[in-house]
């Protein structure tokens, strides 16, 4: 994973952001983050399209797990199964998406 687009989104981050395209969430969980971009569902609630769980290594974050409720079937990817290379993949999309649609530069 890209640690300086991951410094530059979490530099530019307050929470929950409602931006053009949907919900981006950044918060603190005991592994180290949480990412996630959620899509308004039908009664006003917010779905993971996906969230990420990433852990702290010292000074470098990890991506270690992928959910999305809006996948049929669910994609639920874990770090212990071997899916690490199409979390990572999905990382550096929403990093680059939420780079985009803020306006940022790295």
């Amino acid at each position: 994973m890209n640690q300086e687009k991951w410094l530059l989104v979490k530099e530019n981050f307050e929470g929950t952001e409602d931006l053009t395209d949907g919900y981006y969430r950044l918060r603190s969980i005991e592994e180290g983050y949480e990412f996630a971009y959620l899509v308004a569902g039908p009664c006003g609630d917010k779905i993971p399209h996906p969230t990420i769980k990433l852990r702290k290594e010292g000074t470098h974050i990890q991506p270690i797990a992928l959910r999305d409720l809006e996948e049929t079937p669910i994609l639920n990817l874990t770090e212990a199964e071997g899916d690490r290379k199409k979390i990572e993949e999905q990382t550096e999309q929403l990093l680059d998406r939420f780079i985009k649609i803020k306006k940022l530069s790295i």
